[in-house]
């Protein structure tokens, strides 16, 4: 019998095998219904956009302007107006030097001036005088110093020397008066009253206030987008930029509104890059003060590009967007970008017609799936 147990076991559980089999139930296949994933999109809109260009510096005068000594004086008044940091209109007298050294100058000169007016008749009378002497009793041709012609050019030489030495007296005596030629404001002062001045000794610094300019470095990725010729050439009216001063403090912000009018031709040393200067007009921002060596944030409004579509960068991977077209479909789209601004791209081109733009965070991205849109 221990030799047909072996075979006793595989035959009974071949039948209970085949017993299992048989009785089986029959497996149901249930359909899976497929899960349409909800997501937000928006409406692409194509506009016109001007690039804004980021930038800041410090204010600077446009004008500056050193006072110097034409004369040899003592200086009689000072004005108050005079003093470091004092401001000054067009016009205001600033300096005033004494001036009686000059005047006397000045009647001296009117008087070489009358000797020589005099004189001047008197060889004119002479010279008449001779001429028709000659015509008279001489014969042949004349020599020039029987014609008192010699006398004559230098009785005018005279006369012309006389007035410009009474020229020169005048303008030394109105040399003792300074004068503002623009509003402004004093940068430094060198002299007191009661000092003596000397040519060429410095009085003093001043600049104007009408106008002040600010040197804006400029980023190289950013230099495309201003149109303009880094040549250090004064830039026309008409393709002048547009730009937008801000300074901001612990109060308030003040807002100043000015144009570019020049470029630099060389890169600036410290910042390594290429350098536009605005100008800003004082005379139409007097609600705001501006100060020189004031530092200011700077907005600049480049070139304009029409048709852009702007998105948030975030959005934009290796140059590709994800979208929702027309059939809500998911659609991958590789674009042009024209600019980056700060966290937002100008899209140029590769946004169809209908376009969404998606904005939901999905776990899985696939060219060509299904969705559901909820406009944002």
């Amino acid at each position: 019998m221990k030799k047909y147990i072996g075979v006793l076991t595989l035959l009974i559980t071949i039948l209970v095998s085949i017993i299992l089999i048989k009785g089986k139930s029959e497996a149901i296949l249930e359909k899976q219904e497929t899960i349409i994933p909800l997501v937000s999109a928006q409406s692409l809109i194509k506009q016109d956009v001007y690039a804004s260009i980021q930038s800041q510096g410090v204010v600077m005068p446009s004008l500056e302007l050193p006072l110097i000594s034409e004369i040899n004086a003592q200086v009689n008044w000072l004005s108050d107006n005079m003093k470091a940091g004092a401001s000054f209109k067009k016009g205001d007298t600033l300096i005033k030097f004494d001036k009686r050294d000059y005047e006397l100058a000045l009647i001296s000169a009117n008087s070489n001036v009358f000797n020589a007016e005099v004189n001047l008749e008197r060889e004119l009378a002479e010279s008449d005088m001779a001429n028709k002497e000659w015509a008279r009793i001489g014969e042949g041709e004349a020599s020039a110093l029987t014609l008192r012609k010699p006398q004559l050019a230098q009785a005018k030489a005279t006369l012309e020397a006389a007035k410009a030495q009474a020229e020169q007296a005048k303008r030394n005596i109105e040399r003792t008066t300074i004068i503002a030629p623009f509003n402004g404001r004093v940068r430094k002062n060198n002299i007191d009253t009661w000092s003596t001045v000397f040519i060429g000794t410095p009085l003093g610094l001043i600049y104007s206030t009408d106008y002040y300019e600010i040197r804006l470095p400029i980023t190289d990725q950013d230099i495309q987008f201003t149109g303009l010729q880094f040549d250090g050439k004064r830039i026309s009216e008409e393709n002048q930029l547009d730009v937008e001063i801000k300074s901001i403090t612990l109060q308030h912000s003040n807002i100043w509104n000015g144009k570019i009018i020049r470029t630099e031709a060389e890169t600036d040393p410290q910042t390594k890059m290429m350098v536009i200067v605005a100008k800003i007009n004082l005379s139409s921002n007097r609600k705001n003060l501006l100060t020189i060596g004031q530092f200011v944030k700077a907005t600049i409004q480049g070139l304009r590009q029409t048709e852009v579509i702007k998105i948030r960068r975030s959005l934009v991977r290796d140059n590709a967007i994800w979208i929702v077209d027309e059939s809500n479909k998911l659609r991958k789209r590789n674009i042009i970008v024209w600019r980056y601004e700060n966290n937002m791209a100008f899209i140029k081109q590769g946004i169809f017609f209908n376009d969404k733009l998606l904005t939901s965070r999905l776990s899985t991205l696939i060219d060509g799936m299904n969705v559901k849109v909820k406009s944002e």
